[in-house]
């Protein structure tokens, strides 16, 4: 490489996070938290989404600053496209989790051309055959990290790379954008076929957060006041307008469950599933389970963990997949409507309000059961089926296409660091 050096050469400061409980996360404390969850693609940080956590866990260590590089080092997101991110806005106090690696460069080395840099096939090759397995679980050591052999350039060639860099993220940034809006479009389209207006968000005020309930309307088999929100009673109403059936005369509950997983045989996890596209996503990792439910082609896997409702996958093949899915299949719907029902806003707003845990909201087996589903006549499914089928093609083909170029942008900047022709 250009200018070939060992990271610790460069790096002025570097540290793990903090690791404080789940079940100390909450939105009045102090702290902001920083996981590796809060780190996306291009380099973000989605500072937004942060929990908070209190002041005890605010360890200078860990703090984190305006032009820190973090690096994810453990497990799934080690080498991935949301394993590098760098601190472009000021996130006040805040610490960042142990499943991070914090790095301040030394002057000679801009901190977004390391979070470039980290962010290519290059370094990414060298941190995946640097891996240490412990307990099943992959991470990377601050010794390996330190160890990552790094280019460095000019001040001016840095600044040509950062570059190239940034205008082939803004143009991926605005083609995944427009993909979104595309697939938003489906969401918009299938409650205009349904006849279905959902009641408008309502703002993240006091008052909009508090309401009144009748004793009598919390006995009964649980104890939640949050069942009962207006904005959940709201979904409901528009819903109940028309013919429903609850999910579980909708659909049948295939529980067909394995106590191992047979070699060759494809298993599905969380991690496996796109959020709001159901697109599937391989990978080498052998996630080590003791127990998996069966699914066949045409089956429909929806996640029963709260924050990942969204990962609803329509089966193409047979396979085995993690227990924290449900498996159904059509009964009054198509699986096809099913799945796209479940992806989508109607879904989302029933459900919203029900959940129990902190680290991992979880809907109980009845919430899913009971929730509401059209009764759609199958001409009507058909064709949201079709054109909703159309605007995920047109949106895949935006994605593709997105991703390429900024592959290509990040080819180029490999062969200057390797000074290769470009």
């Amino acid at each position: 490489m250009v200018g070939a050096s060992k990271m610790r050469e460069i790096v002025r400061e570097g540290a793990y996070g903090v690791l404080p409980p789940g079940d100390s996360y909450d939105d009045t404390l102090p702290i902001t938290f920083l996981r590796a969850t809060e780190m996306k693609p291009n380099l973000k940080v989605d500072l937004a989404s942060c929990h908070r956590v209190a002041r005890e866990y605010f360890n200078p260590k860990a703090r984190a600053n305006i032009g820190d590089v973090l690096l994810a080092v453990k497990g799934a997101t080690i080498a991935s496209d949301k394993c590098v991110a760098l601190i472009e806005d000021d996130p006040g106090e805040a610490v960042v989790n142990g499943s991070i690696f914090r790095m301040r460069l030394k002057e000679s080395v801009s901190p977004k051309f390391a979070a470039v840099v980290l962010d290519t096939p290059l370094l990414k090759r060298q941190m995946r055959l640097g891996l240490v397995a412990n307990n099943g679980v992959d991470y990377l050591d601050k010794s390996m990290i330190n160890s990552l052999v790094f280019p460095v350039p000019s001040t001016e060639r840095q600044q040509e790379i950062i570059s190239i860099y940034e205008a082939a993220a803004g143009s991926h940034q605005s083609a995944i954008k427009k993909a979104g809006e595309v697939l938003a479009g489906i969401d918009d389209y299938l409650l205009s076929e349904l006849g279905i207006t959902l009641p408008p968000e309502p703002e993240n005020t006091l008052a909009s957060r508090i309401f009144t309930a009748q004793r009598r309307e919390l006995a009964g088999w649980r104890f939640d006041p949050q069942a009962l929100h207006p904005e959940r009673e709201g979904c409901i109403a528009e819903l109940q307008r028309r013919p429903f059936h609850s999910l579980r005369k909708a659909a049948s509950f295939c529980r067909d469950l394995r106590k191992e997983i047979p070699d060759g045989v494809i298993y599905v996890g969380l991690e496996n599933i796109e959020s709001h596209t159901g697109r599937y996503i391989p990978s080498s990792d052998k996630e080590s389970v003791s127990s998996a439910f069966a699914f066949r082609k045409g089956q429909v896997l929806f996640p029963k963990l709260r924050p990942y409702l969204n990962k609803v996958f329509l089966a193409p093949f047979d396979g085995l997949c993690s227990t924290e899915f449900h498996v159904l299949e059509g009964v009054t719907v198509c699986s096809e409507f099913l799945a796209l029902f479940l992806r989508s806003n109607l879904v989302v707003k029933q459900t919203k309000h029900l959940m129990s845990g902190n680290t991992l909201p979880r809907l109980q087996t009845e919430d899913i059961e009971t929730l509401l589903i059209p009764d759609v006549d199958d001409l009507v499914q058909q064709r949201i089926i079709s054109k909703a089928e159309h605007w995920m093609a047109e949106a895949e083909q935006l994605r593709q296409h997105a991703e390429t170029e900024l592959e290509a942008a990040k080819r180029r900047i490999e062969a200057m660091l390797l000074g290769e022709p470009v």
